[in-house]
C-alpha cells in the first residue's frame, strides 16, 4: 500500500515515516498543502496521512482536493478535538488517528484499511470480468466454470436438448434461465417443473393439461405446461424422479413433436426447447433401472457438468458480494464489506451445498450481524479453547494449505508448486 505522510514538524514526520518503512509500506512524504497537492497530481497513492495544521492551510484542503477519486485520508488531529474529528467524517475523510500518534494504532487502522482495499481490488476485478463477459460472468471467472460458460454459449442458440448436472444447489436453474436468456427464444416463455415436487397421479395433467370431464374435478379444460411453454423452454428439474411410465410419454413428445391433453381426441404440437436437470448421475440411474436408457440417448444430446462450490475456490469471494449485494437489495438494506478473515473463512470452508449454503449463510450473518456480518460458525471457533503449541501450527498448517488448493481450484499439483512442496508431502500432510 502507498502512502503519503503530510506533517510539517520534520522530527514528527521522519518518525512516522521511518515505522511504516519498516512495516513494509511504500512511503512518501510532504511537509505542507502545496507539497502534498504536488505529490498526488504525481503519485499513484492509496492513502494519506494527514495533519489538519499545515504553515499553508488545513487538512481539509488536501481532503477536498482529493474528493471523487479512490485515495483515503486519515487525518490527524490534536487528542480529544471530537468535534474536528466529526467534521472530517462528514467531510468523506476515511479515519482519523488523535496526536501524539500511538503507531501501533495507527499500524491497525492501515491495516484495517489495507483489508478494505485488498478486498475492493478483488470486487474491482471482479465487475470487471461481468463487464467483459456480460450475463454468462455471473458463472464465475474460474477455468471450471469457463468451460461450463463455452459449452453454455455453444449450445445456447441449438434447439437441441441440454442436460444439466451437479449437486444440490450448484446453480443448475441459473444455467438453465442463461441458456434460454442467450438463445433467441428468450421472449418466449420460460416454464420451469420440478418433477420430484409433484405427486406422480397428478403428473400426467400438470405436463399435458387436460379436457373438461377428463376426470372427477375437471370442470374446465386446463392447459398443461408443455403447451405452455409454446415456442419457449421447458426445463425439467429433477427428471430422474419422472415415474417410469410417464417417461415413456415423454420420450413421445420429444420423438413425434406433438402430445394428447388427458380426456383429448386431438394431437397438439410440441415446439418447446428442453432443459433436463439432475443431481444424480443419469447413466448410472440407467444402471440403476430408474432412468429410461432410450431416454437418456434422446435427450443427451449436449451434458453440461456443473462443478460444486468446494471445486472452484476462486469463485468463492467474487460470488459472495454479488449474493450479498442481491440479498441486501432484496431486503432493503446497505451492503456490509467482508473482511478479510471472513473472506478468509469463506474460501475454507467445504459448502456441500454448494451456492444455495453460501447464500444462507450470508442471509444468517447479516441477521445476526444487525446491519454487519456475524458468522456464528468462525465465532464459536475463535472462541474455543487455546490449542497446544504443535496443535495450533498444525491446524494454521491445514487451514493454510486447504485455502491455497481453493485459490487453485482444487488442483493439487498447482497448489503443491505454489506452497513449496512435493505432491506427495502435500498429500502426506493432508493425510495425517
Amino acid at each position: 500500500m502507498k502512502l503519503l505522510i503530510v506533517e510539517d514538524e520534520k522530527f514528527i514526520r521522519q518518525g512516522i515515516v521511518e515505522m511504516l518503512l519498516e512495516e513494509g509500506f511504500d512511503v512518501e512524504e510532504a511537509a505542507s498543502v502545496t507539497e502534498a497537492l504536488a505529490c498526488v497530481n504525481t503519485g499513484d497513492f492509496d492513502a494519506i496521512l494527514c495533519d489538519n495544521f499545515l504553515p499553508d492551510g488545513e487538512g481539509f484542503d488536501v481532503l477536498k482536493s482529493i474528493q471523487g477519486s479512490d485515495i483515503a485520508l486519515i487525518l490527524m488531529t490534536s487528542f480529544g478535538n471530537r468535534e474536528l474529528a466529526s467534521r472530517a467524517f462528514e467531510a468523506g475523510a476515511y479515519d482519523y488517528v488523535a496526536k501524539p500518534i500511538r503507531f501501533d494504532e495507527l499500524l491497525a487502522r492501515l491495516q484495517r484499511l489495507q483489508e478494505k482495499l485488498l478486498l475492493r481490488n478483488k470486487v474491482s476485478e471482479s465487475e470487471k470480468v461481468v463487464q467483459n463477459q456480460g450475463e454468462l460472468a455471473v458463472l464465475g471467472s474460474s477455468d471450471k466454470m469457463k468451460e461450463v460458460q463455452n459449452l453454455i454459449e455453444m449450445s445456447s442458440t441449438s434447439p437441441v436438448p441440454v442436460l444439466l448436472q451437479g449437486e444440490t444447489g450448484v446453480g443448475k436453474g441459473v444455467v438453465a434461465r442463461l441458456l434460454h436468456s442467450l438463445s433467441n427464444r428468450k421472449d418466449k416463455p420460460f416454464v420451469r417443473i420440478n418433477c420430484a415436487a409433484i405427486p406422480a397421479e397428478l403428473l400426467e395433467s400438470e405436463l399435458f393439461g387436460h379436457k373438461k370431464g377428463a376426470f372427477s374435478g375437471a370442470d374446465s379444460d386446463r392447459k398443461g405446461l408443455l403447451a405452455t411453454a409454446a415456442q419457449g423452454t421447458l426445463f425439467m428439474d429433477e427428471l430422474i424422479e419422472l415415474p417410469l411410465a410417464m417417461q415413456s410419454k415423454l420420450l413421445h413428445v420429444l420423438d413425434e413433436k406433438c402430445f394428447r391433453p388427458v380426456g383429448g381426441d386431438k394431437e397438439v404440437p410440441f415446439q418447446a426447447r428442453v432443459i433436463a436437470a439432475s443431481n444424480v448421475d443419469f447413466e448410472q440411474a440407467v444402471q440403476d433401472g430408474k432412468f429410461r436408457e432410450d431416454l437418456y440417448f434422446r435427450l443427451n444430446v449436449m451434458k453440461i457438468y456443473i462443478p460444486a462450490l468446494r471445486e472452484r475456490g476462486s469463485d468463492i469471494i467474487p460470488l459472495a458480494h454479488r449474493l450479498l449485494a442481491q440479498i441486501c437489495k432484496e431486503w432493503s438494506r446497505d451492503t456490509p464489506e467482508l473482511s478479510l478473515n471472513q473472506s478468509s473463512w469463506l474460501e475454507v470452508q467445504d459448502w456441500r451445498g454448494n451456492v444455495r449454503e453460501l447464500r444462507n449463510t450470508l442471509e444468517r450473518a447479516l441477521l445476526l450481524g444487525q446491519g454487519g456480518l456475524l458468522f456464528s460458525d468462525m465465532d464459536e471457533a475463535s472462541t474455543r479453547n487455546e490449542l497446544p503449541l504443535m496443535e495450533a501450527c498444525h491446524d494454521f498448517e491445514m487451514q493454510y494449505i486447504k485455502r491455497m488448493i481453493h485459490h487453485c481450484d482444487g488442483d493439487k499439483a498447482v497448489a503443491a508448486q505454489k506452497l513449496g512442496v512435493g505432491l506427495s508431502t502435500l498429500y502426506r500432510k493432508l493425510d495425517g
